[in-house]
């Protein structure tokens, strides 16, 4: 089966769909991912089939950084709003011609479904929050209510723009689309429940971790500083990161709390910095986790699914520095669980926040042992099997419409 595979936003977002892209191909599939050709070297390194989509090489970037910054969540929610059709409008054309070669279109949320649905094709959602599982009224009045609360919020916020969108390039209307066939969602049960008023279509597979190829080896440095001492720690907070202009201070901001702690750090920085880097700081722009992981002690990070999902198959304590959006959902989450300190805000962070909250996770004994089980339980977990299963079974369904699907095959 031939399958294309768009997505648009940032490297964590992409690598979603390049896991996703190398276990289908895995199992006697022809995938394809449309992405930014910021991102052609990344799908090449692993040896996926790619087609890079119209845009800047820092489309994603520049608009999570305004993100980051709103003052409420309505401006965050607009601006992400903007950045979706923004992306929507500019890709629709590629999208539509390359949507009449393949059998399946699977998208990033309805990136593509519009296009999918012009060219008669079934079409699967992959959705990085929960909360944007599809939903339907039930006998919880509380739920009830809540989904007309999300239902109007959705339709001023961006139903209207979307269906005036797929009129203009002759999709049918959505309440007319057969469409998605499948959501999935690329996350561990031992994270999230489903809602008792989630719909069938939803299916939870566990995450999907892209693994490192056996021919990467390390740079020298690195391991050299990694065998200095004691086990450093770990901060990242994702490939937006700060704005070029801010981040010589929150860089020194970084640097101060490590020192006052009294230990060693890796830091992931995409941005070119100048300033005096202290001797127990290192700095890199690129690394793979799942190697990584196992030289560091505890990880600071924004909480972003991807991050999370390594930091949490690695079974080590979070320090989570939430930025936006599903970023303080997930923080909220680890920390209910027992495996994470209590999130800083991205707006909230210091010096002294910062150096107590690091303090704790590598003294915390409790917190390491529950990362420890956790981290157990969810490498046991076959997330990427699961969700061929699903879409296989999906897409077998008579005339392409979904009715179920068999979870008898899915992996525990």
């Amino acid at each position: 089966m031939k399958i294309l595979l768009p997505v648009i936003g940032v490297r964590g977002d992409v690598q979603v769909f390049l896991a996703l892209a190398k276990a289908l191909n895995n199992e006697g599939h022809e995938a394809t991912v449309a992405l930014n050709k910021k991102f052609l070297k990344l799908a090449e390194y692993y040896g996926i089939n790619c087609y890079f989509l119209e845009g800047k090489p820092d489309d994603g970037v520049h608009e999570l950084q305004d993100i980051m910054r709103a003052k409420t969540t309505m401006e965050a929610a607009k601006l992400g709003t903007n950045f979706f059709f923004k992306g929507v409008r500019e890709q629709t054309k590629t999208l539509q011609e390359l949507c009449l070669g393949y059998d399946l279109v699977v998208g990033y949320g309805s990136f593509g479904l519009a296009e999918a649905d012009k060219a008669n094709k079934p079409f699967i959602s992959v959705v990085i929050d929960p909360t944007m599982a599809e939903k339907k009224f039930s006998k919880n009045m509380r739920l009830n209510m809540g989904l007309i609360v999300e239902k109007i919020a959705l339709y001023f916020l961006m139903g209207r723009k979307y269906e005036q969108f797929r009129k203009e390039i002759g999709a049918p209307p959505s309440n007319k689309s057969k469409n998605p066939l499948l959501i999935l969602l690329p996350m561990s049960q031992h994270i999230i429940m489903e809602s008792d008023n989630w719909t069938s279509r939803n299916v939870i597979s566990g995450y999907w971790y892209l693994e490192t190829p056996s021919t990467y080896y390390p740079p020298k440095y690195l391991q050299e500083f990694i065998q200095k001492g004691e086990k450093p720690i770990f901060i990242s907070f994702g490939s937006a990161g700060w704005s070029e202009e801010d981040n010589i201070s929150h860089m020194e901001l970084l640097f101060e709390a490590v020192q006052r702690v009294g230990t060693r750090a890796i830091v992931l920085n995409t941005e070119n910095y100048a300033g005096e880097i202290p001797d127990n700081i290192y700095l890199i722009q690129e690394i793979p986790f799942n190697w990584l992981f196992d030289h560091v002690s505890c990880v600071v990070h924004h909480c972003g699914l991807g991050t999370t999902a390594e930091v949490l198959k690695a079974g080590l304590p979070s320090i989570p520095v939430p930025h936006m959006i599903d970023q303080f959902a997930w923080a909220d989450r680890i920390h209910s669980l027992g495996v994470a300190t209590q999130p800083i805000s991205r707006k909230e962070l210091t010096m002294e926040k910062l150096s107590k909250a690091i303090t704790e996770a590598l003294e915390n004994s409790e917190m390491k042992e529950n990362a420890r089980i956790l981290g157990h339980k969810i490498r046991e977990e076959k997330g990427l099997k699961n969700a061929v299963i699903a879409i296989e079974s999906a897409i077998n369904n008579e005339n392409h419409y979904y009715k179920s699907i068999d979870t008898s095959q899915m992996e525990e």
